[in-house]
């Protein structure tokens, strides 16, 4: 039997599951496919996961750190990384009920199996239990996801050479890690497994950590990590061809400025990207079109080239980022329902990165701004002249304000210090409503805040900060 729909969404990750409630929101019949669990990768092997072991670290850490002198005696403390590992799965477990929640409460037919295209409006589900079940919509959103990709040559074992997909459910550690790229994933892991006291080294092919970040953030996240004694290297590429297992672990080949160095590990995490899922889902039978890395393309409303079939998230590559794909998935919906949504601006999605110290940054780096020929002015404040950022123990890092010369606006914030994930909201507000570092130095921030140092940094670009 076929049932009808105005929508099926294939994919119940952070692009499927948003843009089925704001379609039924909006009045249509909606059916969501999802081959695994509701919340795709973000809640059950990224995001979520990641960020409630990362939260362990961040207070094992502070106690060790600052505990004595701020006079909390933690005599005797000691870390449990499988507790840690159940605080991690009951905190996935809570949202992912919730998720189900959600799809009951907007009357959202959700389908456990594997879709794949019949026709350009015809779905095909391969269901869990068994059997098929097929659907016909007048819509079709693709949210296929992404998945981890290797290096070529280099074959990921799942034992001693793992994905973060891997990491995220072991309940052991190891005693050493080299991790392979350097971007969000690969430095929050080295953050992460550093405070629960593995030997870490990074390994980065390009000439600086968090590559696509400002200079200045990435020199103060590499200098950061080497004060705390994770190893770096940049300028360093590694070989495949020189990977051996053992009992005991891992060795591989790098080769860097100085000559080949063979490193030695209990495992080696490849953190080098993500690749779309889109080999499943028989694109064959439409006319939907994907570039030469499988990414699906789409205009400014996520139509593809088959008429009436959407995609978002991943599956269309871009920003990589669980809020960049909600959002795509929401211009979708609101498109499909005969709306007129506002498109989606690349310049204002916030980046963030949860290692310690924090790092986020939206919009253009001062280099990029300079090589567009515009002329800019800089402001930038430090935390270690914010008082609540000595009263929390985090003085480290900075905040820059990259604006433009003539007009004022804000054409980018790059930020690397505490909480610096949720101050860098502020941030793209401005740049959203079109502001000027002038009138973030005019909005009042509360003291003593760890806010205050966006309005320090906004005061400096005109060279006014107060207390630096």
């Amino acid at each position: 039997m076929t049932e009808r729909f105005d929508l099926v969404v294939i994919g119940g990750g952070y692009a499927g599951y948003p843009s089925a409630i704001r379609a039924s929101q909006l009045g249509m019949k909606v059916a969501l496919v999802e081959k695994s669990k509701l919340g795709g990768n973000c809640l059950h092997r990224g995001c979520i996961p990641t960020k409630a072991l990362l939260q362990s670290a961040s207070m094992l850490s502070e106690l060790e750190r600052h505990g004595e002198e701020l006079g909390v005696l933690t005599e005797g403390v000691s870390f449990d990384y499988s507790q840690a590992a159940k605080y991690r799965d009951e905190v996935v477990g809570k949202l992912h009920e919730g998720t189900r929640y959600l799809m009951r409460k907007n009357g959202i037919a959700t389908y456990e199996g594997a879709g794949r295209f019949l026709e350009p409006k015809k779905i095909e589900v391969r269901l869990k239990e068994g059997g098929e079940q097929t659907l016909e919509a007048r819509y079709v959103l693709i949210a296929s996801g992404s998945a981890p990709r290797s290096l070529p040559g280099l074959e990921i074992d799942h034992e001693q050479v793992l994905t973060s997909d891997d990491v995220l459910t072991m309940n052991c550690l190891p005693s050493s890690l080299v991790i392979l790229g350097s971007g969000a994933v690969g430095v929050e892991f080295a953050s992460m497994y550093h405070d629960f006291d593995v030997e870490v080294t990074v390994v980065e092919i390009l000439d600086r950590i968090v590559p696509d970040e400002d200079a200045e953030v990435s020199a103060m996240l590499k200098k950061s990590f080497a004060e705390r004694g994770v190893r770096v290297l940049t300028n360093a590429k590694a070989d495949p061809k020189r990977l051996r297992k053992t009992n005991r672990g891992v060795t591989i080949g790098v080769s860097t400025e100085g000559g080949v160095e063979v490193l030695s590990a209990e495992a080696l995490l490849v953190a080098v990207g993500r690749r779309t899922i889109t080999e499943s889902l028989n694109l064959e039978a439409t006319r939907v079109e994907t570039n030469a890395r499988d990414e699906i393309l789409v205009d400014e409303y996520y139509r593809t080239a088959e008429p009436g079939v959407y995609a978002a998230g991943d599956v269309i590559g871009g920003h990589w980022l669980a809020h960049v794909a909600n959002h795509e998935g929401l211009i979708a919906a609101e498109h499909m329902a005969g709306k007129e949504p506002t498109f989606l601006d690349p310049n204002l999605v916030p980046r963030v990165t949860f290692c310690r110290p924090e790092i986020a940054s939206f919009g253009l780096t001062e280099d990029q701004a300079r090589e567009r020929g515009q002329e800019v002015r800089i402001g930038r404040f430090p935390f270690r002249a914010v008082g609540k950022a000595l009263i929390e123990g985090e003085p480290e890092g900075f905040v820059k304000i990259v604006s433009d010369e003539r007009s004022g606006l804000v054409l980018g914030v790059h930020a690397i210090g505490p909480r610096v994930t949720d101050l860098i909201s502020e941030g793209v507000f401005a740049g959203l409503v079109e502001g000027t570092a002038q009138e973030i130095a005019m909005a009042v921030h509360a003291h003593p805040t760890l806010a205050e140092v966006f309005g320090e940094a906004a005061m400096d670009v005109d060279e006014l900060a107060i207390n630096l």
